[in-house]
């Protein structure tokens, strides 16, 4: 009986955690719907790409698009999860509090999108090969898709946390993105499992080694001086790798950590100019 009693423990624990990360999701999703944004689904080769935008009718030249980091990856240290839909997405937090009118959040592979619809999806995608070629493949489709779609001509791309490989791996490869912005960005992979003595990303690709590809491309990148899962050295590195000073500024907020903080500034954080000094 207290073996039984045990696991009845055990089983409503779960299900509370597993609620009260639904609500805390769908608590921002009603957000984004609220100001204006609406849900998309984007048919790649391999994933299908959730996304929430809002995209007005009328012409813009650039994008402002947003990628979520690497969500709720693990259950356990040693269990991967078998839902990786993040349980804080802040980047869909700060997208929200965009002000520019055309603005895209885009989940990353497996996340919000019903595994039914994406068979593509394996668990190494949000563990080992979380920033695999394919990966980077459909989300260069994706970019493709909207700019057919709106006939924009530039993309500023925003990564938080994962995100930002992602987004550093895809402007080292395309020519129409005009501005690089992280927020508490691994932009090192290697750097960081070594840092925490965490499993390496065998499978992904490392953004520190198309750095210099980046060299021209305008960049700010946020960190968190109270960031104790990406610290603010990470974006040091990079910015030393990039090797560009008139183009890449590394912005460090003093009270900020991984996940708190960022949004009552994000309006003001984003509106700073991306440019290069002349």
């Amino acid at each position: 009986m207290k073996y039984l009693a045990f696991i009845l423990i055990a089983c409503l624990w779960a299900c509370s955690s597993t609620t009260k990360q639904a609500r805390s999701t769908q608590r921002v999703i009603i957000q984004a719907e609220q100001a204006g944004f609406t849900e998309q689904r984007y048919a790649t080769n391999t994933f299908t790409i959730t996304a929430y935008q809002q995209l007005p009718t009328y012409p813009t030249q650039t994008l402002y698009v947003y990628i979520e980091g690497d969500g709720n990856s693990w259950k356990t240290k040693y269990q991967l999860s078998d839902n990786p839909t993040p349980k804080q997405p802040l980047a869909l937090s700060l997208a929200v509090r965009d002000p520019h009118s055309h603005v895209v959040y885009l989940g990353r592979p497996c996340q919000y999108t019903p595994l039914s619809l994406d068979t593509f999806c394996d668990p190494k995608y949000w563990s080992s090969h979380r920033y695999a070629s394919e990966v980077i493949a459909a989300f260069d489709n994706v970019l493709n898709q909207l700019k057919e779609k709106n006939k924009n001509s530039h993309f500023v791309l925003i990564g938080f946390s994962g995100g930002a490989s992602i987004a550093a791996l895809i402007a080292a490869q395309r020519k129409d993105v005009s501005g690089l912005i992280t927020v508490a960005g691994d932009l090192n992979h290697a750097a960081l499992n070594e840092y925490h003595h965490t499993t390496p990303l065998r499978g992904s690709l490392n953004p520190i080694k198309v750095a210099d590809k980046l060299k021209n491309i305008p960049q700010h990148h946020f960190t968190g001086g109270r960031d104790k899962i990406v610290p603010p050295w990470l974006a040091e590195q990079f910015s030393k790798t990039v090797n560009n000073p008139s183009c890449v500024k590394v912005i460090k907020l003093k009270n900020v950590s991984h996940h708190k903080g960022w949004e009552d500034q994000w309006v003001e954080l984003i509106k700073l100019p991306l440019e290069c000094d002349q």
